[in-house]
């Protein structure tokens, strides 16, 4: 009985160190996602959020903001009710800001997070491989590590290496759970995804959190999420 238990031991344990093996560095593990949920989330839909915005990891406020989502590249967030006019429009790499309707600037802006969160199942794979590689994460380091009492891999990073950009995913699902990005030469930001839910073929995230530096700045929780048949410019 003994052997019979370190026989089947030995066969799910190998099993489970194989399927780690197939993932040499991030390209690899890319790919594997790119594959499972390729054209799976809903390709355009709508939710709004409740904020709860934080000073030094105290909180500080509370706004609701409406957003619009088309994958690959197309993101609208309504800051506050839509007739106000005050709104951000992310598209083809560029972003577009109005105040009370009336256009103000924009900038070049390739939105790292949309693809990362659900564009990159609606580009080619070797398209989505050079963006990621653009946005400065390295793709060619591969670690796992533990978190949340998840086993994760980490693109871009490898264990207490806390200055680097990296992309944390789930072991079972290939879903991202966290993103730390070099913002500017002073800030980083912590994007945690603590909740998701089923959608379509895919998943959506329905509560993020993110840190700059450390401290806790902003909990977004995404309710009211519904398929549309078109982007609102």
């Amino acid at each position: 009985m003994k052997k019979v238990f370190v026989l089947v031991f030995l066969i799910i344990t190998s099993g489970v160190f194989a399927q780690v093996a197939t993932f040499k560095n991030g390209r690899d593990l890319i790919s594997a996602m790119h594959t499972r949920y390729k054209l799976g989330p809903c390709k355009t839909y709508r939710f709004s959020q409740k904020n709860t915005h934080y000073k030094n990891d105290t909180v500080s406020g509370h706004s609701v903001w409406h957003e619009y989502i088309q994958f690959p590249d197309k993101f609208r967030i309504d800051f506050g009710s839509k007739e106000e006019g005050n709104y951000i429009i992310f598209k083809n790499d560029s972003a577009f800001n109005y105040k009370k309707g009336q256009f103000l600037k924009s900038r070049a802006d390739s939105n790292t997070l949309l693809l990362l969160l659900g564009g990159m199942f609606y580009r080619e794979l070797p398209e989505v491989l050079k963006r990621i590689e653009q946005a400065t994460f390295d793709l060619q380091v591969l670690s796992q590590q533990s978190w949340q009492n998840r086993k994760v891999y980490v693109i871009g990073a490898k264990e207490n290496e806390a200055n680097k950009n990296q992309i944390w995913i789930d072991q079972t699902t290939l879903r991202v759970l966290r993103i730390i990005e070099k913002l500017n030469d002073k800030d980083w930001m912590d994007m945690r995804f603590e909740a998701h839910q089923a959608w379509c073929k895919g998943y959506v995230e329905t509560k993020v959190s993110f840190r700059r530096n450390g401290k806790l700045e902003q909990v977004e929780e995404y309710y009211d999420i519904k398929e549309i048949s078109s982007f609102p410019d």
